[in-house]
């Protein structure tokens, strides 16, 4: 009898102030998830930690320092997620938090980091964590990949396909490393009249099946499966998302666009996706778009400042409302340190503030 395939342990930290309490538990709902539907077929299961219930106290260490050594330094993702505090400083860092994404960044780790735009925010927020945190979150984005979202379900969905693209990501290069171990460790040896010796490390037998080509595998079409035309469909929505990917080629764009959509609806190919659920395959192809747009603000800064300031403008000018009435109130609604008065002095986060509060405003007056 066959032995059964090594199930692979990959070790993820959540982590975050106490005021993402309601994330944190959606984040461990999908982590479950996830086990649940994908990690027999994966071969590995994901172990879900966080501070409040995978540490103990360790008097030869301060409080941050027994969380670093105990779930931190061995994680292989770390996922970090904020939305009006940053939390309480640390000997080493602004806080808890901010300290454990930097250990993550220097070891090389899946660093996934979170910021909430739920609106609006605790009305017992502190000011100075609120000013923290935005500051911390300028310095981020300048130099790093993050994400935001603007309500609990955006995150679920968010945070469902980023795990999946995450771990696929981290399988396929743990599956490279072991081969590459594997070959290593060969050693062959064989005597004979020269012709058929072999001698080495024995990488070059490989090249013999490598040449071989793979029998073609065929994926019948069922009768609930996408008509052609929907197919193409479903492809055209892809080849936007490629086309709008900065940094990537649009044939890895492709590809990539490709396999998250098929991760995300579990299926092996587009051709069998249910045809009753290309309204759900539209929700998730605009909501992609939405939140790729929404990165702009960094591959984009020119453009997307321009759009921001043109969309505060017309609202301000459909509500009848002044640069001088109007932008000491917006100063004052969101807790900054001094009033603005023009917009192309602001960073980009209090220019999505403002923009968010002024769209929040003009729909208010609409109805």
């Amino acid at each position: 009898m066959a032995a059964a395939a090594k199930t692979r342990i990959v070790k993820l930290t959540l982590c975050g102030p106490g005021d993402v309490a309601k994330e944190v538990e959606i984040a461990m709902s999908i982590i479950e998830e996830w086990n649940r539907l994908h990690s027999e077929t994966a071969g590995c299961t994901i172990r879900c930690r966080h501070w409040k219930t995978d540490t103990f106290p360790n008097a030869t260490k301060s409080g941050q320092g027994a969380i670093n050594e105990q779930i931190i330094d061995n994680a292989e993702i770390i996922v970090a997620i904020f939305w009006s505090r940053i939390g309480t400083p640390t000997s080493n860092a602004m806080s808890g938090t901010v300290e454990e994404i930097g250990r993550g960044i220097e070891r090389g780790r899946y660093v996934l980091v979170y910021f909430s735009d739920i609106e609006p925010v605790p009305a017992n927020a502190d000011p100075a964590q609120l000013q923290r945190l935005w500051d911390f979150r300028q310095e981020l984005r300048e130099k790093s990949s993050c994400w935001t979202f603007r309500s609990r379900n955006q995150f679920r969905d968010t945070f469902r396909d980023h795990l999946t693209l995450a771990l696929n990501l981290h399988r396929s290069q743990w599956a490279q490393t072991s081969r590459r171990s594997r070959k290593a460790s060969v050693r062959q040896t064989s005597s004979g009249n020269g012709n058929t010796q072999i001698a080495g490390d024995g990488n070059s037998v490989e090249n013999h099946y490598h040449n071989a080509r793979p029998p073609k595998k065929v994926i019948e079409r069922r009768a609930d499966s996408v008509t052609r035309e929907e197919e193409r469909k479903l492809a055209k929505w892809i080849k936007e998302l490629a086309e709008g990917t900065v940094g990537k080629s649009r044939d890895e764009a492709y590809g990539e666009w490709g396999a998250h959509f098929t991760n995300h609806f579990d299926i092996e190919t587009r051709a069998e996706f249910p045809s009753a659920k290309m309204a759900e395959a539209e929700d998730w192809y605009r909501l992609q778009r939405n939140l790729q747009l929404e990165g702009y603000r960094t591959a984009a800064a020119d453009k997307w400042r321009a759009a921001r300031t043109k969309a505060i403008k017309a609202g301000m000018k459909a509500m009848g409302r002044t640069n001088e009435d109007y932008y000491p109130e917006l100063s004052d609604r969101l807790n900054m340190k001094r009033p603005f008065t023009s917009l192309t002095k602001l960073t980009k986060a209090d220019l999505d503030r403002v923009y968010n509060m002024v769209r929040r405003d003009s729909k208010k007056r609409e109805n």
